[in-house]
């Protein structure tokens, strides 16, 4: 395995957490499990829209140990296709890791050493940084993160504005956070009751698929907060399968990760 690549090979960048504490915004008086089915219903219908998303993005680490700026081609498309391509603020190649649901390869070109194998969560995040498997991230940069089977599910308003849907599920939960026109603002994830990833998503496109231009994680464990900030982004456009192809620089040195 190589060492830990902190550079970002996508979202890997990051604002250090001041606080651990997770605060829930206050609430207001419960809803009808009706309406909230509609409002989950609503988001998933626009979301499941987007199929893959290509743009420019400028990404942000500041962790305890780091604190990077980078910009970021970014192609990304569904069930498990990724391809970053990280360059320094004047434009120097960083970083490139593409991957799919079998196989990834990361091209370091600095050191002009290409790192090839199974697209598994351990491997991904050698170079990821973050706790999520291919497909999860996938779907997290579509605005589809995954929803867990809950066995007990809560509702309420928000004072300030907005609505909170709690999912219980087995030593875990999930909250979602809609605001006042019904978008899908904030998903976190918890083991028991340790918040373990909060995703954020804002500034809304006007187009008809309606993605989110700025996403921004927090990953508590590693007191880390990645915001992805997207210049240009289009939707659903037409990808090169090619892009996508896993293969070393004829000059590069491979190196064989875990299968």
């Amino acid at each position: 395995m190589p060492r830990r690549v902190l550079l970002p090979a996508l979202i890997v960048l990051v604002i250090f957490l001041e606080s651990c504490a997770t605060l829930r915004p206050e609430l207001g008086p419960p809803v009808s499990s009706e309406f909230a089915d509609a409002l989950m219903q609503n988001w998933r219908d626009k979301a499941i829209s987007i199929n893959s998303i290509q743009g420019l993005a400028k990404i942000k680490l500041k962790a305890p140990l780091n604190n990077i700026n980078a910009n970021q081609v970014l192609l990304v498309e569904r069930p498990n296709r990724l391809r970053a391509e990280t360059l320094s603020p004047f434009g120097v190649p960083l970083l490139l890791l593409v991957a799919d649901g079998e196989k990834m390869g990361a091209l370091l070109p600095s050191q002009n050493i290409y790192y090839q194998g199974s697209s598994s969560p351990e491997n991904l995040g050698a170079f990821v940084n973050l706790p999520l498997a291919l497909s999860d991230l996938v779907s997290v940069l579509l605005y589809q993160p995954e929803i867990i089977e809950p066995w007990k599910k809560e509702f309420f308003t928000l004072k300030a504005g907005g609505w909170l849907l709690i999912h219980k599920g087995t030593l875990q939960r999930q909250e979602f956070i809609f605001n006042d026109m019904q978008e899908l603002i904030e998903v976190s994830y918890f083991k028991e009751n340790d918040l373990f990833l909060k995703v954020q998503y804002a500034e809304f496109s006007e187009s008809e698929n309606s993605y989110p231009k700025l996403l921004t994680l927090e990953i508590p464990e590693k007191y880390a907060t990645i915001t992805l900030e997207f210049s240009d982004v289009e939707v659903n456009g037409q990808i090169r399968p090619e892009l996508f192809k896993i293969a070393p620089p004829a000059s590069a040195r491979v190196v064989y990760l875990p299968n």
